[in-house]
C-alpha cells in the first residue's frame, strides 16, 4: 500500500516522524521526514531521509545512511520547493 506525505510514522525505537516530501529515485521511493515529540511539535534538528520498502500489505522504512545518496536526494527535495 505504501506511505504518503503527512503520515506520521513510529519507528521500533519509538521515535516519531512526520513525512513532509517524497521522491522517486531509480525506482525506489524516498521520504523527507522531521522528528516530532510526544506533543506533536516538530523537532527541527531531527531531519531524516527514509527509503520505503513495501512487501505485500506491509510497509517498512529504513534511514538512508549513504552520504552520496543523501546529497542527491537532498537536491531533489530542494528542487520541489
Amino acid at each position: 500500500m505504501g506511505l504518503k506525505i503527512n503520515n506520521i510514522i513510529i519507528l521500533e525505537n519509538e521515535e516519531q516522524y512526520i513525512l513532509l516530501k517524497d521522491t522517486m529515485y531509480y525506482g525506489k521511493k524516498y521520504f523527507l521526514g522531521m522528528g516530532i515529540d510526544e506533543n506533536m511539535k516538530v523537532i527541527n534538528s531531527k531531519v531524516v531521509i527514509f527509503e520505503e520498502h513495501v512487501s505485500g500489505y506491509d510497509t517498512y522504512v529504513s534511514k538512508v545512511a549513504q552520504k552520496e545518496l543523501i546529497t542527491v536526494l537532498t537536491r531533489m527535495f530542494k528542487a520541489q520547493i
